[in-house]
């Protein structure tokens, strides 16, 4: 991993400047030869949250990275969701499920994009906790953020390719030798860090709208990986914690859900400079309705909705060319626009209702999982469950998810993984599915940097 050999002085003077320049308007501060050397960074409150500010800055910046709209296109391609209407060099491997470890994509979206900025967390977590002037609160919010931002990112690295290193320091001597680390350890760490989060962060957002993370956005990412860990208790606790909070409310109109900081969402990414909206509204939306889009809906995607869905007529569009219909995602209704009315919306309430119902269901609670369960059919139109047995449940919560979810920052595809269903359902679908493809290549680049990592099997 090269960035591991940034000196960190140097580093620090590239973060700032990028702070600076990206974030001015939430932190107004004249630049200052001052801020090369490492250790004033962590002297004032505001070139403090100026650090934090350039990690957010930084997640936006790459088109179709990891936090920029990556997830939801590639993901999407790889399991059942969408596909590329045209042949294409940097889309075919993904659809076909046949990636190789020389993928750039791979690399530069989404391992080193990754990595980039763990490394910056890092720095920043190092340099926090070694500061004696911050005030007290700034101290603790800025850490609890920095420590989400790590186990944000290495949720969906797990997640994506399996083992991976667990890296937690800036000690490029010890970085560049890291091997992988085991998933079960690098979820130790994911939800110590999440923990302290929700200790350190405070319930109201550090900044206007909900593009910084509050203590809801932690516990919202703890409910998930508990669920993930099939600890069903903690996935219960937490997931009831945000919809008994109040704080949040499911937007009634379809249309509205993914509105920039409406009442619904808990955490959201703001456009990479205010001449756009999202990166998923310029991929999925076509241009006029005389294009083909560029990535339509399965057929299996579209067989799924129920009959009277409200998420079928609101959250797909279509183009219609030489008698081939295309169905796109349309969640977003933004191709490109001058004026920001959307945010890439990362975490929303309608998830918790689904992770309690799941959980409940798991636990056996039939009667609290059909109540969350049709909190999100009803919303969409539809009546309640007629799912009653344990099983049957489960399985009427992975349409629902299927549903909900879809071209949505990868959750079908972490879905399909988790409960077991990837082989089964892609080998269906896709001729050319093998079961190694569940587990992206570690980047071969890498390799070659880091002689101490293991390729996944089958690559």
């Amino acid at each position: 991993m090269k960035i591991a050999f940034i000196p960190f002085k140097v580093f620090s003077l590239l973060f700032i400047l990028i702070a600076f320049y990206s974030c001015k308007k939430l932190v107004d501060i004249d630049p200052s030869a001052n801020l090369i050397n490492s250790e004033t960074v962590f002297i004032s409150d505001g070139t403090a949250i100026a650090a934090i500010n350039g990690v957010y800055a930084q997640m936006r910046q790459l088109n179709n990275s990891m936090t920029n709209g990556g997830l939801s296109l590639f993901t999407g391609l790889s399991g059942d969701e969408i596909y590329n209407t045209s042949a294409s060099l940097i889309y075919d491997p993904f659809f076909k499920d046949s990636i190789p470890p020389e993928n750039v994509t791979i690399n530069r979206n989404f391992w080193t994009e990754a990595y980039s900025n763990i490394y910056k967390v890092n720095a920043i977590i190092e340099g926090l906790s070694k500061s004696t002037s911050l005030t007290v609160t700034v101290k603790n919010q800025l850490l609890g953020e920095a420590k989400f931002i790590r186990s944000f990112y290495y949720l969906y690295l797990v997640n994506l390719f399996g083992d991976v290193p667990l890296i937690t320091t800036t000690d490029y001597r010890l970085n560049e030798k890291m091997p992988r680390t085991a998933v079960a350890q690098v979820y130790q760490q994911i939800t110590s860090d999440l923990l302290d989060a929700e200790n350190y962060l405070i319930v109201t957002y550090p900044s206007s709208g909900k593009a910084r993370a509050n203590k809801w956005t932690a516990i919202s990412i703890l409910a998930r990986v508990y669920l993930y860990q099939k600890n069903w208790l903690e996935a219960e606790a937490k997931s009831s914690a945000i919809i008994n909070s109040g704080v949040y409310n499911l937007v009634s109109n379809l249309s509205n859900v993914f509105l920039k900081s409406n009442s619904e969402t808990i955490w959201e990414i703001e456009p990479r400079n205010a001449s756009g909206n999202t990166v998923e509204g310029a991929n999925f939306i076509p241009s006029s309705s005389t294009v083909k889009p560029g990535f339509a809906l399965t057929s299996h995607l579209l067989n799924s909705f129920e009959s009277g869905d409200q998420r079928r007529s609101v959250w797909t569009k279509s183009n219609t060319l030489s008698g081939v219909v295309y169905y796109y995602p349309y969640k977003y209704k933004i191709r490109s626009s001058t004026t920001v009315n959307e945010h890439n919306i990362v975490l929303r309430l309608a998830e918790q209702y689904l992770i309690r119902s799941e959980a409940r269901a798991q636990q056996g609670n039939l009667f609290g999982c059909q109540a969350d369960l049709n909190v999100i059919r009803n919303r969409a139109g539809l009546p309640n469950t007629p799912a009653v047995t344990q099983q049957e449940l489960l399985l009427a919560i992975e349409q629902e998810r299927k549903i909900e979810f879809f071209s949505e920052w990868g959750h079908r595809w972490f879905d399909l993984k988790r409960t077991g269903k990837i082989n089964e359902v892609l080998s269906s679908q896709k001729p050319f599915w093998k079961p190694f493809s569940a587990l992206y290549p570690i980047p071969f680049s890498q390799i070659q940097l880091n002689l101490f990592l293991s390729q996944n099997p089958g690559y």
